[in-house]
């Protein structure tokens, strides 16, 4: 008889806490639902290349632009995949919805360059492509 009573009044503590969830967290619950549809921009293409003697030429171009607002071309001497290293912002440019982008970086020093686009979306967010590297042996 002990055991039912105890029983009882665990399953009523349980069904009483459970009954006073807030709203609130419902309403949390499903801006996280909401948040995991957003469509993030893919590359088509994104490549580098040497232009002239003094300069690289990084070309790429998205899927689809929808709530992109521009890009950032970023440039690094130091080790790409070093979280501390500094990558060097070299050209902005505003999404106009062409099918393609090419930014030229000249000036360059001999050594091994990694760059890398940053798209910006609508709202701030920022998300990088995978770097690439180009080793310039001399201008």
């Amino acid at each position: 008889m002990k055991t039912l009573i105890v029983s009882f009044v665990a399953i009523l503590i349980f069904v009483s806490n459970s009954a006073f969830i807030p709203a609130k967290s419902v309403t949390e619950f499903s801006e996280i639902k909401e948040a995991k549809n957003v469509v993030n921009p893919a590359f088509n293409f994104y490549r580098i290349h040497r232009q002239g003697k003094d300069g690289v030429t990084a070309t790429w171009g998205l899927d689809s632009e929808t709530g992109v607002s521009g890009f950032s071309v970023e440039r690094t001497y130091e080790d790409p995949t070093d979280p501390y290293a500094y990558w060097e912002t070299i050209a902005s440019t505003p999404a106009t919805g062409e099918r393609s982008y090419k930014v030229t970086d000249t000036g360059v020093f001999p050594g091994f360059i990694s760059y890398r686009v940053v798209v910006i979306m609508n709202d701030g967010t920022e998300m990088a492509s995978d770097y690439l590297t180009i080793r310039i042996l001399s201008h």
